[in-house]
């Protein structure tokens, strides 16, 4: 008797020990189906971010570009360099205006931003990449000398992509009371 006693008691301690590893495989089995979810949500979130970030980034390039289209109407139309009878830039004004933007370097920020304002003489062309200076200006070859003018440029310290409009007007040369062919460029920091 003692025998049936000590199987029933095994066949009892088998059966507790196969409900507890049955209990500890399902267990398992939740575990790694909520890890497995909580993988995949992290993975979503990550692609939405990524997307939305990208999105972001291409409106800001967008709004960036209409801000400098803008900015181009403007700056043809200031009065430190723009000709007083006709739609042109003055040459004459152009040093002098860079002086000023140096001189109030804070209101020429405020107005213009991080941005990058050269004017380039386009026809006649003008041999050579001359940024025009106030030697240069002094000079008998003067406009022969001179291909472009950096007006502006202040230039943010983390840059991740430069956007350039482009458009062409008339440099009006008082020395030589005549007009010739230019092209503005605003480069602005994105």
């Amino acid at each position: 008797m003692s025998m049936i006693v000590s199987y029933k008691r095994m066949d009892a301690y088998q059966r507790i020990n196969m409900s507890c590893s049955r209990g500890q495989v399902g267990l398992q089995e939740t575990l790694l189906v909520v890890f497995v979810i909580v993988v995949i949500l992290v993975l979503g979130m990550m692609v939405y971010f990524r997307f939305s970030l990208a999105r972001v980034q291409t409106i800001g390039e967008t709004l960036s570009e209409q801000e400098s289209t803008i900015l181009l109407a403007r700056v043809g139309a200031l009065a430190e360099v723009h000709c007083r009878e006709r739609d042109c830039l003055d040459t004459s004004k152009f040093l002098p205006f860079q002086i000023v933007v140096q001189q109030h370097r804070d209101f020429y920020t405020n107005f213009l931003g991080y941005k990058r304002i050269v004017v380039e003489q386009v026809y006649p062309a003008v041999e050579g990449k001359n940024f025009c200076t106030v030697e240069q200006y002094g000079q008998d070859v003067y406009p022969e000398n001179c291909r472009s003018w950096v007006l502006y440029d202040q230039k943010p310290r983390n840059v991740r992509q430069e956007v350039i409009i482009r458009t062409f007007v008339s440099l009006f040369f008082p020395e030589l009371g005549e007009y010739r062919i230019g092209r503005l460029e605003v480069v602005s920091y994105v």
